[in-house]
């Protein structure tokens, strides 16, 4: 699989504390061993057709979706935002 970043998601994640940034690091190593890990909490977000949320930490959640690449048919994760709970309802 492919992983890509949003501009949004960067720039968020560099604004996020350096221990939320290391937890959301690794967060990310568990993801691609395993998306579906317990931990991760990954779930449809509600409302919003195809995208879908993660569990960094009880309070900070990442958003993302998949694409497949025109090209060659990988699959594609796009991480869309990373941040507080609440970033599930004003721009995930």
């Amino acid at each position: 699989m492919i992983y890509r970043r949003l501009r949004r998601f960067r720039e968020a994640f560099a604004n996020l504390p350096p221990d939320i940034q290391a937890a959301a690091i690794k967060a990310f190593r568990l993801f691609q061993e395993n998306p579906g890990h317990p931990s991760l909490g990954v779930k449809k977000i509600a409302g919003r057709p195809g995208i879908w949320e993660g569990r960094v930490t009880r309070g900070y959640r990442f958003t993302f979706e998949y694409d497949t690449d025109p090209n060659t048919g990988e699959r594609i994760c796009v991480f869309r935002n990373i941040g507080p709970h609440n970033i599930l309802e004003r721009n995930p």
